[in-house]
């Protein structure tokens, strides 16, 4: 079972941003709460973006 380098390393980044969301919502107050749940999506897609990029990088 081989697993390529951009696929490892984006399943990292997808973990650590997923991580790092959960924390900032259970430690925020509900109006962080609401602002956070608008740009999750904005963050995702980006972070995405990124590593497209730095898959296309390696390859």
């Amino acid at each position: 079972m081989s697993i390529s380098v951009s696929s490892l390393a984006k399943g990292i980044s997808v973990g650590l941003t997923a991580g790092a969301i959960a924390y900032a919502v259970a430690n925020a107050t509900a109006k962080e709460k609401r602002s956070l749940k608008r740009n999750a999506g904005r963050a995702l897609h980006a972070i995405g973006d990124i590593m497209e990029g730095v898959g296309n990088i390696m390859t």
